[in-house]
C-alpha cells in the first residue's frame, strides 16, 4: 500500500463534509429539542403562553444530544427503534466531533482508508438529514393531533423562512 499526502481537493471535500455534518447535526438537534419541548414541557398546545414556550425551548436547546436523548428515553417519547437509531447516531456524532482526528487521522494517507473515512462522514450527514425530517414529521403529528391544521403550520413556517430571507411571504 502506497502512502501519500491528501491533496488539496480531497482535503476540501473532507472539510466540506465535516462542516455539512455539523450544520445538519444542529438542524436535527433543533428539531429534536422542539419536539421534546412540545412533548415534555408543553404537552398541550395552548397550555403555556409564547414567552413561556420560548423559555422552555431555549433551555432544551442548551442540552447536548446525549442529554436530549436521555430526556427522550426517560419520557418514552420515541419508539425503541428510534431510540436505538439515535444512540448509534450519538456515537457517530461523538466520534466526528471528539475522536475522528485521533482515531482516523492516519486514514488520510491511504486511498482505501481515506475513501472509507469520507464515506463514513457522508453517512453521518445523510443520517442527520433523515433524522431532521423524522423529527419534523413527529412535530407535525403532534401539532395536528392538538388541533392545529397542517396548512396553518406550513404557512407559518413559510412566513418565518421568508422573513429570514428578507422577503415578504
Amino acid at each position: 500500500m502506497n502512502r501519500r499526502r491528501i491533496n488539496d481537493e480531497e482535503l476540501a471535500i473532507l472539510f466540506n463534509l465535516i462542516g455539512q455534518g455539523i450544520w445538519y447535526l444542529q438542524y436535527m438537534e433543533d428539531a429534536l429539542h422542539t419536539f421534546i419541548t412540545l412533548k415534555v414541557d408543553i404537552k398541550k398546545i395552548g397550555s403555556v403562553n409564547e414567552k413561556e414556550g420560548e423559555k422552555y425551548l431555549s433551555k432544551r436547546r442548551s442540552n447536548t444530544l446525549g442529554v436530549s436523548l436521555k430526556v427522550a428515553k426517560e419520557n418514552h417519547i420515541f419508539s425503541k427503534e428510534l431510540e436505538t437509531r439515535l444512540e448509534l447516531f450519538l456515537g457517530e456524532r461523538n466520534w466526528l466531533v471528539h475522536r475522528s482526528v485521533n482515531q482516523n487521522g492516519d486514514d488520510l494517507y491511504l486511498d482505501f482508508t481515506r475513501n472509507k473515512l469520507i464515506a463514513r462522514i457522508e453517512e453521518f450527514v445523510s443520517e442527520a438529514q433523515i433524522l431532521h425530517k423524522v423529527f419534523g414529521k413527529e412535530i407535525e403529528k403532534f401539532t395536528t393531533s392538538q388541533g392545529l391544521s397542517q396548512e396553518w403550520v406550513e404557512k407559518t413556517a413559510k412566513n418565518e423562512i421568508a422573513q429570514l430571507r428578507g422577503k415578504n411571504a
